[in-house]
């Protein structure tokens, strides 16, 4: 049986005895059932995984005591995800196939073709939701680093880094510098507009075709990172 992996954030170099509430316990107590003894793995998003024992499980929380730490290397892409906000379902296909990849980070987007873009109110439920997503993807792929979510940004307010790449359709591919980060940009569904392209362009960034044929915005974020992970050198 595959030892259950949860994520479990600020354990830092935590020892002894832990103890796991809300979704955690839940997830243990209810969905798995799990018995005490049972060996548990826990991680905390910043490299650090912990092989824990279950000592007792109650009405509302479970506790378990700490075995051993580990602390892996930071194997996350040295990608930033930025892709346009688009329908909800879609969006958070992106979100756990990305993190499955291992981005580094994800910002969303707020472009001029972007389709009512969420306020404050909408926002806040969508950030757990989202957090959740990102979440769920790390413990089923074994990722260890839990990517970074920035807050939504309109497109022409993002404080761009030194290299930036675009996705565009009949464009050639782009080669990047290796030794440096990346900000990997995707638009909505009907692309970036006109001016937005312009604007990118005097600014350096750079055009990278994702083949022959115009793909949905979730596929091109998938395809987008998987060629500059392989000029990384990461796949």
């Amino acid at each position: 049986m595959k030892t259950p992996r949860l994520y479990a954030d600020a354990l830092g170099h935590a020892t002894g005895e832990v103890v796991l509430s809300g979704r955690n316990h839940h997830y243990l107590s209810r969905v798995l059932r799990a018995k005490t003894s049972q060996v548990i793995e826990l991680f905390d998003g910043t490299g650090r995984s912990y092989q824990a024992v279950i000592e007792n499980i109650s009405k509302r929380e479970t506790i378990a005591q700490i075995l051993n730490m580990t602390e892996h290397k930071d194997k996350r892409l040295p990608v930033t995800l930025g892709l346009a906000l688009i329908r909800s379902d879609r969006f958070d296909w992106a979100l756990q196939k990305t993190t499955e990849l291992g981005v580094l980070a994800i910002q969303p987007l707020i472009t001029q073709f972007t389709d009512s873009p969420p306020n404050e109110g909408r926002l806040k439920k969508k950030w757990g939701h989202w957090q959740e997503i990102l979440v769920n993807a790390c413990e089923q792929s074994e990722n260890n680093w839990l990517p970074t979510l920035h807050r939504p940004s309109y497109l022409h307010e993002l404080v761009l880094p030194q290299q930036v790449v675009m996705a565009h359709p009949a464009s050639e591919s782009a080669y990047i510098d290796t030794t440096k980060e990346s900000l990997l940009l995707i638009g909505p569904e009907g692309g970036f507009s006109d001016d937005e392209v312009s604007s990118l362009l005097k600014k350096q960034v750079k055009l990278m075709s994702l083949g022959p044929t115009v793909l949905r915005a979730e596929t091109a974020a998938i395809v987008g990172l998987t060629l500059l992970g392989h000029q990384y050198g990461h796949y």
